[in-house]
């Protein structure tokens, strides 16, 4: 369990009294206001508790506890305030930005036993989020797996969205990550019901007769159906309902929702100009000339990100024979004979898709597959 607080307040005396009457118990850290207070808060970065008086020169608690909880929604948040500050530290709480409010002069005794309160609740609301996280990562990769086989063009967009989707989210610090993973998977899933016959031409967004474009258009609704399903996925359908929707990006998100889905929108626009042949540089330059339809902090991170990609991945072509976990497809994976399509372009090699090439090659007495493949290896590998 997490008892790291940290303790702010104006007052010298009473920051000496924090640290006295509560070391035994927690391990403490104190500030002097409400901007050194957000500087330790960054600095240090795992509190599980804040602990702040409501009154201080330059920044109130209220104010520097608000921003915190968008920093770590997790941090379990409590304010100790006197008489004259009853009515704006309520508000607080009924914001939702406090869990517990005391007032001033508070004993030693029931201070310690609201911080192992708050303690626990820290405890509570981070072992739900790492339960949820891997049950739902979990199912999320059982999923993908399942769409490879039975969609293996969407499976490859999916695993390709998927990340650069949680590249972007890891360098913009996005709250709540998990939700553009499972987004990102779940923006194909749809597409599991499309007739084979036509999959190629929805991919690639050719011609369609009259009623094709019906079942394409239908497919959010049925994606939504089954999101709806599923208890703690309501954010996720909010995320993918968002995708084309124009935004002001601007404006204030407070859940994070529009930038997950501004996320998801770039990642799956550049997948689908790359599988076209537009280099890369030039289609971020043509994201980043659109900031009405594409978030122009988003677009610039994918320019860092593509940087990064290139200098620690190298293309090579390898016997199939030496195609190993860790690997990256860098072209189709299709069978010689008929040009079926096992894995696309992009798709991580992973023990089930070597699987997969084993169960294709012991079904012919030669192996089905070209000779040799292009893959991404990572340098130094």
């Amino acid at each position: 369990m997490n008892n790291k607080i940290l303790c702010v307040d104006d007052e010298e005396s009473i920051l000496k009294g924090f640290q006295l009457n509560l070391r035994k118990d927690f391990e403490v850290h104190l500030a002097s206001d409400g901007l050194e207070g957000l500087e330790v808060f960054g600095r240090e970065n795992d509190f599980a508790v804040v602990l702040s008086d409501m009154r201080m020169p330059q920044m109130d608690g209220a104010t520097m506890l608000a921003e915190i909880k968008k920093r770590n929604p997790e941090v379990v948040t409590v304010l100790l305030t006197g008489y004259t500050d009853f009515e704006s530290a309520m508000a607080a709480v009924n914001e939702g930005n406090i869990f517990r409010m005391l007032s001033k002069p508070c004993p030693p005794e029931t201070l310690i036993r609201v911080l192992k309160d708050a303690v626990a609740q820290n405890d509570l609301i981070t072992g739900k989020r790492i339960l949820l996280d891997k049950t739902l990562r979990g199912a999320v990769d059982a999923l993908a797996q399942s769409l490879s086989t039975a969609k293996p063009l969407f499976f490859g967009r999916a695993q390709r969205v998927r990340r650069v989707a949680n590249e972007l989210a890891a360098m913009m610090n996005v709250a709540n990550s998990w939700r553009v993973d499972v987004a990102a998977v779940f923006s194909q899933l749809g597409y599991i019901s499309l007739p084979e016959a036509v999959s190629e031409d929805v991919y690639y967004k050719r011609k369609l007769e009259t009623e094709i474009k019906e079942i394409v258009k239908r497919l959010p609704e049925e994606t939504a159906t089954i999101i709806d399903k599923i208890p703690g996925l309501e954010e996720v359908g909010e995320i993918l309902s968002k995708i084309d929707v124009q935004h002001r990006f601007e404006e204030d998100d407070p859940e994070g929702l529009r930038l997950a889905a501004s996320i998801l929108r770039v990642a799956l626009d550049f997948d689908f100009y790359e599988e076209q042949g537009h280099a890369k540089s030039i289609i971020v330059q043509t994201l980043l000339s659109r900031p009405n339809e594409y978030d122009p902090k988003v677009c610039k991170c994918l320019s860092e990100i593509l940087v990064v990609t290139e200098q620690t991945f190298k293309l090579e072509q390898i016997p199939m024979k030496d195609l190993d976990v860790g690997m990256r497809l860098a072209q189709d994976l299709r069978l010689d004979e008929d040009g079926f399509l096992v894995a696309s372009s992009g798709a991580d090699v992973d023990r089930q898709l070597l699987k997969v090439i084993r169960n294709y090659n012991s079904c012919y007495l030669e192996t089905p597959f070209p000779k040799k493949i292009q893959v991404t290896i990572p340098i130094g590998s």
